[in-house]
């Protein structure tokens, strides 16, 4: 999404992408994760959310950035968890979310892992930061920066936060042929091998 070079990242507010004006609250709408304008009365999926929070910016062609950070967990059996995202973009995804201004990628990996699944994993292994475009956010950035991690353990029970559902435990061959995020169907075209390798012995 290309942002006025005018509008300032560090005036937070949810913008609508209709009307444009900042009077956006987020609701919960049949599962899914929605934006609500108070002014238009417009419902969707996405908003302009600017963050001052956020590890966030603009490029040169006024793209606007958000940057990523993502866990494959896997298990004994080569297999990784994904589950379906309740907000946008729909699709199956593994735990990610945005790096918070100031935050190390690993943290925040460590950070979205206990929040979206609850599991905890302090040995994290660095598999690779890949920029995406095209990789749209309910935030409204079209542009991800993902720091990818991976951590083996068992497979066992995860307890989804509210943006996930359905949770599996999948080999990449058979995520591939699931209707995966963009960005996540992208990472595993781009880095599976580097991410099977990463599989050492299970974590308790």
């Amino acid at each position: 999404m290309k942002i006025p070079p005018s509008m300032n990242l560090k005036s937070s507010g949810s913008y609508c992408l209709t009307c444009g004006q900042a009077a956006v609250s987020w609701r919960y709408d049949s599962g899914r994760k929605v934006a609500l304008c108070t002014n238009c009365g417009i419902l969707s999926e996405r908003a302009l959310v600017i963050d001052s929070a956020l590890s966030c910016w603009i490029d040169k062609d006024g793209e606007y950035w958000h940057e990523t950070a993502g866990v494959f967990v896997l298990d004994n059996e080569q297999r990784c968890l994904f589950f379906e995202r309740t907000a946008f973009p729909p699709g199956l995804t593994i735990p990610a979310g945005h790096i918070e201004e100031e935050e190390a990628p690993c943290d925040a990996a460590t950070r979205e892992l206990h929040e979206e699944t609850g599991l905890t994993g302090t040995i994290l292994q660095f598999i690779a930061r890949q920029a995406i475009a095209g990789d749209g956010c309910r935030r409204g950035s079209d542009a991800h920066v993902w720091h990818i991690f991976s951590l083996s353990r068992s497979a066992t029970t995860v307890r989804l936060g509210p943006e996930g559902t359905s949770p599996a435990w999948l080999t990449l061959a058979e995520a591939l042929t699931q209707p995966l995020t963009l960005a996540t169907r992208r990472l595993i075209n781009d880095h599976a091998p580097s991410i099977l390798a990463q599989n050492r012995t299970a974590m308790p």
